[in-house]
């Protein structure tokens, strides 16, 4: 599929007819948004209190059109959370067998996106205001870029276009690459990065977000040092965490061993055999999609079955 460098869409109709949705609808959802979702407190990944939003199934119904929408943009190879045919393996790749690799992460970054910074991002791609306006009011929650909506990851590349593009005029004449996965950035290469920290620091100020920690606290690994980038480590290939492939290869022996039931009845697992196995399987197929000298683990889940 042809990708395009802008949305363009000049009229709600012309927005409706791309979406693949009556206009009465969509005006009708637009107008009585805040009874579309629903938002509840939890923990995320690292432990930290974050609200999340739950979109009802006419919102989610338009939140899918609104992702294939996007799906037509061409969005910069850096910013790569969220993108059709970009993972965690694609954003780690390119950072393998570096000297240098700095980790940092955008503080409070979807509460700090306000519903003002998503409406000045579809504007950069030359939609008309009321165009603007009913996007934002379909991927915006309580007037801010919410945790759980389908359509939050790409509107946050949207949203970073602009940090994107002065990071990498930044960093380009030194032969550095960088990578967005949402609100995680990654720099690396055989340069030093530690004088760029202050200037990071500021771009992301200017754009109206701001980083962890203080920019004297350098967050750069060398490659004598375990380097990382979204969970996967990148020294000199790409590996999965030490913790999961230790677990898989344990329990290939343990099954091995002692057969899968008697496995599971000695750790007290709430899985059946069938479920344990597609489980199983499914780690193993994540370990392979990081580095093809894991399909050995495929070979012996085989003996296994």
């Amino acid at each position: 599929m042809k990708k395009r460098q802008f949305l363009k869409i000049n009229t709600v109709k012309e927005l409706s007819y791309q979406l693949g949705l009556p206009e009465a609808f969509l005006i009708s959802s637009a107008n009585k948004i805040d009874n579309c979702y629903r938002k509840f407190t939890d923990k995320d990944k690292k432990g930290k209190e974050r609200t999340f939003y739950v979109a009802n199934e006419n919102l989610k119904k338009v939140h899918q059109k609104i992702n294939k929408l996007l799906d037509t943009l061409d969005y910069p190879i850096n910013i790569q959370g969220g993108i059709a045919g970009r993972s965690i393996v694609t954003n780690a790749s390119v950072h393998v067998g570096k000297k240098y690799v700095a980790n940092y992460d955008i503080k409070n970054f979807f509460p700090s996106v306000n519903y003002k910074i998503v409406y000045r991002s579809f504007e950069k791609q030359k939609c008309m205001p009321e165009v603007c306006r009913m996007l934002t009011r379909f991927t915006t929650a309580d007037g801010c870029l919410p945790q759980g909506f389908a359509t939050s990851p790409k509107v946050s590349g949207l949203v970073l276009y602009s940090s994107n593009f002065r990071i990498e005029t930044l960093l380009k004449p030194y032969d550095l690459i960088h990578t967005f996965w949402i609100d995680d950035l990654t720099v690396s290469g055989n340069r030093p990065i530690k004088k760029f920290q202050k200037l990071f620091y500021k771009i992301f100020k200017q754009e109206g977000f701001s980083l962890h920690d203080d920019p004297k606290k350098a967050r750069i690994t060398d490659s004598q040092h375990r380097q990382t980038c979204t969970g996967l480590i990148i020294n000199q290939e790409l590996n999965p965490e030490k913790g999961l492939k230790d677990k898989v290869r344990k329990e290939l022996f343990l099954c091995k061993k002692f057969g899968v039931n008697n496995f599971l009845k000695e750790h007290n697992s709430p899985f059946d055999k069938d479920r344990y196995l597609r489980k199983l399987a499914g780690n193993i197929s994540f370990l392979c999609s990081v580095n093809k000298k894991n399909f050995i683990y495929k070979e012996q889940l085989k003996l296994i079955k």
